[in-house]
């Protein structure tokens, strides 16, 4: 749920505009990296939150709603993957490995760009979506990443990946 604020504020080496992923992949990029991304975001936010913030759990319902989520949703944030990682990464993507630790290596970027004064929001969003299905979680960062990105030029330039405009609108909720 990080990618709601961290996602804009990554820093990326690209100067031209990152590349862009379809609605549909982003939201299975985020459902595919959520249960780590919960983790890991937990993790680095433990001592700027209260005890029993849902962030701070690294197991129970949140994480397994997600984890219930994430394998399935592997496919298709594949293929996200592979657009933001380019044509030499492709026979690594292919291999059951890639399931395995995508979201290992995926997660930590973005989470090192959460600030301590981050925490408080992302702990409020985690807890506002908490009751949704994970998909509609899902598509709801992913479009408040793309209203951010788009709200915010700056931001959108450093985001690791964009969602293409064309895909607006066209994701899996349910």
């Amino acid at each position: 749920m990080a990618l709601t604020l961290a996602v804009p504020a990554a820093a990326t080496a690209q100067a031209a505009q990152p590349p862009c992923v379809t609605q549909a992949e982003a939201e299975a990029l985020f459902l595919y990296i959520a249960p780590e991304l919960i983790r890991q975001t937990g993790r680095t936010c433990a001592a700027n939150l209260p005890a029993a913030s849902l962030l701070r759990q690294t197991s129970g319902p949140l994480i397994a709603k997600f984890q219930g989520e994430s394998r399935a949703a592997w496919p298709v944030a594949r293929q996200a993957v592979s657009r933001l990682a380019g044509p030499e990464a492709q026979p690594i993507l292919q291999s059951q490995f890639a399931e395995q630790v995508a979201a290992t290596l995926i997660a930590p970027a973005i989470v090192a760009n959460i600030q301590a004064g981050d925490c408080r929001y992302i702990d409020r969003i985690v807890t506002l979506i908490e009751p949704l299905p994970a998909r509609n979680s899902a598509a709801l960062i992913a479009t408040l990443v793309q209203l951010g990105a788009e709200k915010d030029r700056d931001a959108a330039a450093r985001a690791p990946f964009r969602i293409c405009p064309a895909a607006a609108g066209t994701g899996t909720a349910r």
